[in-house]
């Protein structure tokens, strides 16, 4: 009886690796967020930061630091590409390394921006921007909404620490986060 059952779990075993079962992960590091697809402040945030503590988060982290002109100036060069991969390829990296799992846990206070600076935002699209368009301009920039913001994320499903940036609606394009 012992060795029928010895052979029905190594039969098992050869059956799990042939059709390719194996654990499935359940952590950031699985998720792969690949666009920005956020209709509130709060959601974008959240999307940002799974974008920045996942493998192949590179599209969506670009998309809300960047506003639309310079990220299409970039695709028309290649180099957005080439950002993109090496994002991803230095988060595949990290992951290799470590098993520490990153978590958003919600936001913590949230107070909309002034006008200083709304117009500081506005400066730093334009010096960010300025190298993939170097005509743009700070009343190309409609800011529609903006919020200064602090959340708190967890590190091991312990809490880790609070974040503040800077989100803001930008034209038409969505949100955009502006991290330190």
């Amino acid at each position: 009886m012992k060795r029928f059952a010895a052979i029905l779990v190594a039969l098992t075993a050869a059956s799990c690796i042939f059709t390719g079962c194996e654990p499935k992960k359940k952590d950031i590091k699985s998720k792969e967020v690949t666009e920005q697809n956020s209709d509130s402040y709060e959601s974008a945030i959240k999307e940002c930061f799974d974008a920045m503590n996942s493998e192949g988060g590179g599209k969506a982290f670009y998309s809300y630091m960047y506003p639309d002109a310079a990220l299409d100036a970039m695709k028309q060069s290649g180099e957005f590409d080439e950002l993109v991969k090496t994002f991803n390829d230095t988060q595949a990296e990290i992951n290799k390394n470590s098993n520490d799992k990153y978590t958003y846990a919600g936001v913590k206070e949230s107070k909309e921006l002034s006008e200083k600076q709304v117009s500081g935002v506005k400066s730093y699209f334009v010096e960010l921007s300025a190298p993939y368009v170097p005509d743009i301009k700070e009343e190309a920039l409609d800011i529609k909404e903006g919020y200064e913001v602090t959340y708190n994320y967890k590190k091991n499903d312990e809490d880790a620490g609070d974040e503040t940036v800077i989100v803001v609606s930008l034209n038409n394009e969505g949100w955009k986060v502006i991290t330190r």
